[in-house]
């Protein structure tokens, strides 16, 4: 029996796309250091946004925070401070961690702990790209410009 070449190329792209999906699940895990951040405008907002760190696990974990660089040094213990010194030392610092998936492209991390309580069982959906060793995190909605670009730290 032969395979007529339409189905062959149909056969051939479905393969190719396995491949890329497989290729994209094995470069994700490790740790990343975000080199820059755009908003849903497009504008770019890092700096002045603390820098984030994310380490994705390979069974499906992650974790990632930010802390801003250049915060005054208090020496008291938190419950001693008092709101401006609090929010000197928190108001730009983020951290959040829960599981994640990846479907082909689409990243989607469901938050588990957060800094906020507020974005506690959110889920946050993403598409990710490669540039070689450049992790790139953009929304679905194209109308939505947000893009996070990460590099691998070893």
């Amino acid at each position: 029996m032969r395979i007529k070449p339409v189905g062959s190329l149909i056969l051939l792209l479905t393969l190719a796309i396995a491949d890329v999906a497989q290729a994209q699940a094995r470069a994700l895990p490790g740790s990343w250091r975000r080199i820059s951040l755009r908003d849903s405008a497009g504008q770019r907002v890092q700096p002045p946004a603390a820098p984030a760190f994310v380490i994705y696990s390979a069974d499906g974990y992650f974790s990632q925070s930010s802390i801003p660089a250049g915060r005054p040094k208090i020496e008291k213990l938190w419950k001693d401070m008092t709101k401006d010194e609090l929010l000197s030392q928190i108001g730009n610092a983020d951290a959040w961690s829960g599981s994640y998936t990846l479907d082909g492209t689409k990243l989607t991390r469901k938050t588990v702990s957060s800094l906020s309580s507020y974005d506690e069982g959110t889920q946050l959906v993403q598409v990710v790209h490669f540039r070689g060793d450049t992790l790139i995190l953009t929304r679905p909605n194209p109308a939505d410009r947000s893009e996070a670009r990460f590099v691998r730290v070893h």
